[in-house]
């Protein structure tokens, strides 16, 4: 891995949840990005769509969390989300590093696979694509939002949990904390 890039890479963060089974299959992390142009109406995730500084993170301090992640829940993966997750710069490397630790990597993203950057798509195990749109609310399957929105299995990692999007283990998780309440999943 290159040091110097990953000592450039900082990473635009709203929210992390170092344990979850509402963001995909086993125990994961899921990282939610700062910022979205797509600006899709309806969106669930409204509030990180502005582009705007949220907390910055540098590269170690991300792979930190997330390695804390592993070594006290013992996670499977990884569920990028957002706002955009692709508009963070060091993505790729971030990508390559989690795959690097044995962890698997589900990306969503609101652009189609054909326009995502193939340094991305190549190295996500299953890469769940499409913007979300209103009109096409999907009741069949959990956490895709709207019909158009394709499950792409990258790698063979995550094939045999396609399941989970139509019988999830959790529908939503609540932590409640001093100064908040936050409710993940569908």
């Amino acid at each position: 891995m290159d040091s110097n890039l990953a000592s450039k890479s900082n990473f635009n963060v709203a929210i992390i949840k170092l344990c979850t089974q509402t963001e995909g299959p086993f125990k994961r992390c899921c990282i939610w990005f700062q910022g979205c142009d797509l600006k899709c109406p309806g969106c669930c995730n409204e509030s990180l769509q502005p582009l705007l500084p949220n907390h910055i993170m540098s590269f170690e301090e991300l792979m930190g969390v997330i390695l804390q992640a592993k070594a006290e829940f013992d996670i499977e993966g990884v569920t990028l989300s957002g706002g955009e997750p692709i508009l963070q710069k060091g993505l790729p490397l971030l990508l390559r590093r989690i795959h690097e630790e044995g962890m698997g990597i589900i990306l969503f993203s609101g652009r189609q696979k054909g326009s995502i950057d193939h340094e991305i798509v190549e190295n996500v195990d299953l890469l769940i694509d499409g913007p979300f749109i209103a009109e096409k609310r999907d009741f069949e399957r959990v956490l895709l939002g709207s019909t158009n929105k394709g499950l792409h299995f990258i790698t063979g990692r995550y094939k045999d949990q396609e399941s989970y999007f139509y019988n999830p283990i959790a529908i939503e998780e609540v932590a409640l904390g001093r100064d908040y309440l936050f409710i993940n999943g569908d």
